[in-house]
């Protein structure tokens, strides 16, 4: 090759080198090329594509390929076909059975990226020898596609490539390779798979291509030229044998639509590109810097937020549209994929490829089918091109998007629905997303539970538990669809920052990223009064009694319930009663109400308590709480586990601490030593060093002027805590930050700060884009506080508390 570049070539060279008889591999040289045929060059990939599996199925047609079944069409297994593959083999007639390995867009550890690969894209060997063996006679060809396009350029490892070449070997099947990126593959076999770390990209190559019967390439691939594609098969092997005469009509076919197999229409030039790049692309330092280029524009967009399909493969990173869109209600026959790509053109020059339900048709499939289709979008990273600033800029442009991917609009065909490979012809029209909650409180509050159970990590069972429970204590005001705006002239429930009268809350463990959904709600009046207020709360309580008579009992409740629900209304009143449930994997729900220890005047808040207190036979208890109040501390809420199971019921009390800003240093400190003095696992560091985080820029600032939220303490006591309660600490972050971006900015630096988890960080990342309907930039409320509990064993927890902006969020401070 390097005599060829340099001119220095001569007639003996060519004689002696090239020009000479060959037979028994792929390329078939001299009189055997001429009598059989067996590589053919082609203007591009595609054209090989055509030719191979057109001639294939007139072939067949003519009762050549030991295809048994002739008024069936023959099926062609593989783990993945790239579009054109797909089509040109589906136009000749062949039943295209797609075995991709499960898993492909199972989460992968980003620190693993460069360190791990597990071979997403291999073949699904069962599903494949299950096919063969229920259908004997029906499979015309195994396709291995390395690396996997269909599965975003994922890579397949050589055990794989060799087993499948075993199942079709037992089958007497042809085995061939979509070799368009196989020496990006083999760079993948060198990294990641056991056996290969010490052998040569071109000794792995030369392996690979040595189970294969036949193969096609697009040279403008892995050839690193401008055009060209082959095909060719092994001399005198099975498929040789299988189509006999193959080669001829092969070479017939080509001269009439693409040129002699000498140069397959294409130019000196192209053709001796394309045999210097199948020699440069195998060179390890290209293939380093190609594939770790490709791995950086993955993490660059997992470090801002936004998912891909993991690990990145060899020449392109692909989107997860299903967890970019998650919580924005996209359907996938929407084409959401589309109208982001759409987006993306139009405001920054960047041209992506859906590569999901609009490019694999999804709406045209049966529905045993679209199960398989992912939903992607396709960044092909072009080989010797884009600088680091041509990625940073991709990244900065996709994650704006993300951040207002609500929207981004969706996409409909307006033209060529039915063509072949439409995502090249057909034509699209974006359409503008609406909104607005066109649903009832229960509907829309049913939705996003079911988005935040899904972020949580639990179980679609678990989701409906809740919405069960929450329909409960909703009752007929929960029907009732969602004004426009907040009616100020009835009840106004402070259960959430706008209005509703709902919240979520999740509990998050740092170490192990486990979470807890809850909700909180207060039953509204039909009539705007204290008294149906009040009717609504019992009637409530009474309904979630009888509904879960086996876990919960009201007996604790009855002994204080005169103490809570005074029979006259008085201004300062917040709430009758709130109801908050919370899944258990172990326990199911489990109930909790809300009281107003102001019921009797804000003035006798702390006798009501101590008073509830004395009642449930906490009086040591109670001592320790009163002992650390202060002037300016107040009892802000009483709760109740409805627990029958007395020993775990919890009983707890909220104190505000105000009279300050919740970013003095002085409150937050005397904040922190109360905890630690009374609490056994808490440790006054930590607690500072929460509300530090929390409070941002502002924290030790003199703002004693703004008034804004204090801070609240939680006391919990049980049976299995003793007289010693368990503290949380809660920072009512919406009111300290200009919007929820700065909230979330605050809550990832505490996180890294604390070395939470990276599943614990991944997993308030996921809650919060479940929660949210809008960019965070766009205002404040969606975080209303923020709290973190601690636990024995220095283990700790922090639970966000979510507003569902029924309303919108809230203005500037």
């Amino acid at each position: 090759m390097d005599k060829v570049l340099a001119g220095k070539t001569d007639v003996a060279f060519y004689q002696t080198k090239l020009l000479v008889s060959s037979k028994g591999g792929f390329v078939n040289g001299g009189r055997h090329q001429l009598e059989r045929p067996n590589f053919f060059i082609l203007p591009q990939g595609r054209c090989a594509e055509t030719l191979l599996f057109s001639t294939m199925s007139a072939m067949i047609a003519e009762g050549y390929g030991s295809h048994l079944e002739h008024d069936k069409p023959a099926a062609i297994i593989s783990n993945g076909f790239f579009d054109t593959t797909g089509a040109n083999a589906a136009v000749a007639g062949f039943n295209l059975q797609t075995f991709t390995q499960p898993g492909l867009t199972d989460p992968f550890p980003s620190a693993l990226i460069g360190v791990k690969n597990n071979f997403k894209g291999n073949l699904d060997l069962a599903a494949t020898k299950a096919y063969l063996e229920a259908n004997p006679g029906k499979v015309s060809m195994i396709l291995v596609t390395i690396t996997n396009n269909w599965a975003a350029a994922q890579p397949v490892s050589m055990a794989n490539i060799r087993g499948a070449a075993s199942l079709a070997k037992f089958h007497s099947i042809p085995l061939f390779l979509d070799a368009c990126r196989f020496a990006e593959n083999a760079y993948f076999i060198q990294r990641y798979e056991d056996g290969y770390a010490d052998k040569s990209i071109a000794d792995i190559v030369q392996e690979m291509f040595s189970y294969a019967e036949g193969f096609t390439i697009s040279l403008k691939k892995d050839g690193l030229a401008n055009m060209g594609g082959v095909l060719c098969f092994r001399d005198q092997g099975l498929f040789a044998q299988r189509y006999e005469g193959i080669g001829m009509l092969l070479k017939e076919r080509q001269i009439l639509c693409y040129g002699n197999d000498s140069y397959g229409g294409m130019s000196g030039r192209d053709l001796m590109a394309a045999s210097a790049g199948l020699y440069q692309v195998t060179d390890q330092a290209y293939l380093c810097h190609r594939i770790t280029q490709v791995q950086s524009f993955a993490q660059k967009l997992q470090a801002n937020g936004v998912a891909v399909l993991s690990p990145p493969g060899g020449h392109a990173v692909y989107l997860d549209m299903d967890q970019f869109f998650f919580g924005c209600n996209r359907k996938l026959e929407d084409f959401a994929a589309v109208g982001f790509t759409i987006e993306l053109i139009k405001k920054y020059g960047i041209r992506a490829a859906e590569a999901g339900p609009f490019g694999w048709a999804y709406d045209l499939k049966p529905i045993e089918e679209r199960s398989k289709i992912p939903n992607l979008v396709r960044f092909a990273v072009p080989r010797h091109v884009y600088s680091d600033e041509h990625i940073d800029y991709t990244v900065a442009a996709i994650k704006d998007l993300y951040e207002r991917r609500h929207t981004v609009p969706n996409a409909v065909i307006t033209r060529g629905k039915h063509m072949k490979l439409r995502h090249f012809s057909a034509g699209l029209k974006p359409v503008a997303v609406d909104q607005a909650i066109n649903d009832s409180f229960l509907g829309e509050a049913s939705r996003q539970l079911r988005h935040l159970s899904t972020a949580t990590g639990q179980d679609a069972a678990a989701a409906e538990e809740l919405i069960q429970a929450l329909a409960l204590v909703t009752g007929e005001w929960g029907k009732t669809a969602v004004p426009k705006q907040l009616d100020t002239t009835r009840w106004t429930s402070s259960v959430s920052n706008d209005g509703s009268a709902v919240e979520y809350s999740v509990s998050i463990d740092q170490g192990t990223g486990k979470a807890e959904l809850r909700f909180l709600t207060e039953a509204q009046p039909l009539e705007n009064s204290w008294a149906h207020l009040v009717e609504a709360a019992l009637r409530a309580n009474q309904d979630i009694g009888k509904s879960y008579p086996s876990i919960v009992s009201l007996e604790r409740f009855d002994a204080i319930r005169d103490l809570f629900l005074p029979p006259s209304s008085r201004r300062e009143m917040k709430l009758a009663a709130w109801h908050s449930c919370a899944w258990s994997t172990s326990k199911g729900p489990q109930w909790k109400i809300y009281l107003d220890p102001c019921a009797a005047g804000k003035e006798s808040a702390t006798q009501t308590a101590r008073e509830a207190f004395s009642r449930l036979g906490l009086d040591t208890g109670w001592r320790l709480i009163e002992g650390l109040l202060g002037p300016n501390d107040h009892v802000i809420y009483f709760s109740l586990d409805l627990a029958s199971n007395t020993e775990e019921a919890r009983v707890k009390v909220y104190i505000a601490h105000g009279g300050a800003d919740a970013t003095s240093r002085a409150v937050v400190a005397e904040v922190a030593q109360k905890h630690a003095s009374i609490c056994p696992d808490a440790d006054a560091f930590e607690i500072q060093r929460f509300f530090a985080a929390m409070a941002g820029d502002e924290f030790g600032r003199d703002n004693s002027s703004n008034r804004r939220k204090s801070l609240f303490s939680c006391f919990a006591f049980s049976g299995k805590t003793g007289e010693r309660p368990v503290g949380t600490v809660h920072f009512p972050v919406d009111a300290y930050a200009a919007d929820d971006a700065e909230v979330k900015r605050r809550v990832d630096g505490y996180l890294i700060d604390v070395g939470a988890s990276v599943a614990a960080r991944e997993r308030y990342a996921m809650v919060l884009a479940a929660a949210q309907r809008r960019p965070l930039s766009d205002g404040r409320g969606i975080h209303a506080w923020v709290s973190l509990k601690q636990r024995a064993g220095g283990k700790m927890d922090n639970t966000l508390y979510l507003c569902p902006e029924m309303f919108g969020p809230r203005g500037a401070f």
